[in-house]
Formats: structure tokens, sequence, C-alpha cells
């Protein structure tokens, strides 16, 4: 079963809850589809260790997106846990990843192993 995920800026002045949602609209990629297409072209270029997790169906802006975890999980360490995410477009496949992104998930892909490297000696 799938997550969905729907994000939502919260109105000044307005309190409370309401929310309805409605989106019709055809998903080309299946959530493993998206894990299969960020571990082929992203998961390379970010490192060692590095892979896709289970992805969550997102909603912004009337747009559906897989949003798939990177986590970083290591022989001798395990899983580490996850660095971040990357977006899928659910409907046409393309990823969204800045080289700025990328760079953060490299960077605290470092901290979490630098951490558990520490901590298991």
């Amino acid at each position: 079963m799938s997550k969905i995920l729907v994000s939502a800026e919260p109105k000044q002045g307005v309190y409370g809850l309401s929310v309805e949602v409605y989106v019709q609209t055809t998903v080309a990629l299946t959530a493993d589809d998206a894990r299969r297409r960020v571990n082929k072209e992203i998961v390379p270029e970010l490192g060692t260790g590095l892979g896709a997790g289970q992805p969550e169906l997102q909603v912004v802006d009337e747009r559906l997106f897989w949003r798939v975890p990177i986590v970083l999980s290591l022989p001798r360490l395990g899983t580490l846990g996850t660095v971040g995410t990357v977006a899928v477009d659910a409907r046409t496949g393309d990823i969204t990843l800045s080289s700025e992104d990328q760079e953060r998930l490299i960077n605290h892909a470092r901290w979490l192993y630098t951490g558990a490297s520490l901590s298991a000696n």
C-alpha cells in the first residue's frame, strides 16, 4: 500500500484544518517504478551505501510526485538512516534534484557515516 501526502500552505488568521482533496490524473509510474528510476539514475552519482527507499505519493499544487527517500546502509554498520528525498513526477517520470540538494544528501550521508563509525569504535 502506498502512502499519500498532501502538502498545504497554512492561511494566516485561519484556525483549524479543513481538508478536501480531489485529484483526477493518470499516474504513469508506480512506487516501484519511481524507486527503480532513482536507483538507476540518481544513486550511482551519490556514492556507496546509498539506495532508494519506499516512495510516498505526494500531492503538491495539483501535481503528483513520488517522494523517494535516499537511505544510507552499510554492511558492517547496517541501516544508518535517511539522508534526504528525491521527487519523481508520477506522470512524466522526471526527477527533481538540484546540485545543491545532491550536495546536501552527500554531506548528510558523510555526517551519518562519521557518527556511526565513531560510535562503533
